[in-house]
């Protein structure tokens, strides 16, 4: 039992809350053993063999006419409702989005001197800070909005953004509810003619290993790939893969096309079949036939035009993964003169 609420859903310690208007049992239980009941057990309060269960409790403190009668006067004290909106979910180094954060009072009384407060990252801001949302009657809803502010040289990906809610209750209780809303820290769009390999990755998931800059994919290592051939042909740049795999690039609207050169690396000889795919912002845009290890490289091209974010795939060829090297050779993309090189 803690004085914290979500401790399992908390990405960060800076996201733990305190709830100043009671504790949080969380509890872990699961089926040791199965006893026979005449019974019928209404589906929603079944519990099964080999499954593992959790719940969260919230437990408000007893008052001193409850703890000597032993009987309470009422529930946990009713707390407010909060849900927060990022207008953009993408913010670039030193970038600004604003979030609109939503509080309802789902209680039968008024809540008094409600406030929120904003927790970010590391380098990250909030402007303001703190709102004061004044008294809401029952059943309201407040609207308040913020900056957030993204500080230069602060690591790309996601970050969480929590809203604090705080209240007073009829009552004269401090009751509180949370929100929080993921941001994505994104790097500059390219900008020009730009080799695929020589952006960050959002994302890399690969068959075995790591997936390799302008190297084949080799083994389990890092760096431990060759030249990129296929069919003999070499290729000073690409991405070095396994199946399955699949890696993801920041676009940010700025590109209109992608190419490459794609098939199976030679070092795997006669072996290997895989079947490369291209997404734009989720949407399939390419899906090549299955192309096997004795195979000239395909030509790949691709409409990105607009898309936020460039997804490369490469899946099996319906007979496993063993020995299905891909590469994507001289993999780039087109784009605009906006963002950086």
């Amino acid at each position: 039992m803690t004085p914290y609420t979500g401790i399992d859903r908390a990405a960060y310690p800076f996201a733990l809350r305190k709830d100043p208007g009671g504790n949080t049992l969380h509890l872990d239980h699961a089926v040791s053993g199965v006893s026979e009941t005449f019974h019928t057990v209404l589906p929603q309060y079944q519990v099964r063999p080999a499954k593992e269960y959790a719940y969260t409790l919230r437990l408000r403190p007893l008052t001193g006419t409850e703890a000597r009668t032993g009987t309470p006067h009422g529930p946990v004290v009713c707390a407010p409702e909060a849900k927060l909106t990022a207008a953009d979910t993408t913010v670039a180094a030193g970038g600004t989005t604003s979030a609109e954060l939503t509080v309802t009072n789902p209680c039968d009384t008024p809540l008094r001197d409600v406030t929120a407060a904003f927790g970010l990252a590391e380098g990250w801001t909030a402007e303001p800070g703190t709102l004061d949302l004044g008294d809401l009657a029952a059943g309201r809803t407040a609207t308040v909005r913020t900056g957030i502010t993204r500080g230069e040289g602060t690591p790309d990906g996601l970050r969480p953004a929590v809203a604090d809610v705080r209240a007073t209750s009829a009552g004269g209780a401090r009751v509180s509810g949370s929100a929080s809303a993921e941001i994505d820290g994104t790097p500059p769009p390219p900008r020009g003619e730009v080799a695929v390999s020589t952006l960050g990755f959002l994302t890399a998931d690969n068959g075995w290993g790591p997936v390799e800059r302008d190297h084949s994919n080799g083994e389990s290592a890092p760096g431990d790939g060759k030249t990129l051939t296929v069919g003999g042909t070499t290729y000073e740049r690409g991405l070095g893969t396994h199946a399955d795999a699949t890696v993801e690039v920041f676009l940010g609207g700025n590109c209109s096309s992608f190419t490459a050169e794609a098939g199976v690396d030679d070092e795997v000889g006669a072996d290997g079949s895989v079947v490369f795919e291209v997404y734009a912002d989720g949407e399939r845009v390419y899906r090549g036939e299955t192309v096997r290890g004795p195979d000239a490289a395909v030509p790949v091209k691709a409409d990105v035009a607009g898309a936020q974010r460039l997804r490369l795939r490469v899946t099996d060829g319906g007979d496993g993964n063993a020995h299905d090297h891909a590469d994507w050779g001289a993999a780039t993309v087109r784009c605009g003169t906006g963002g950086t090189e």
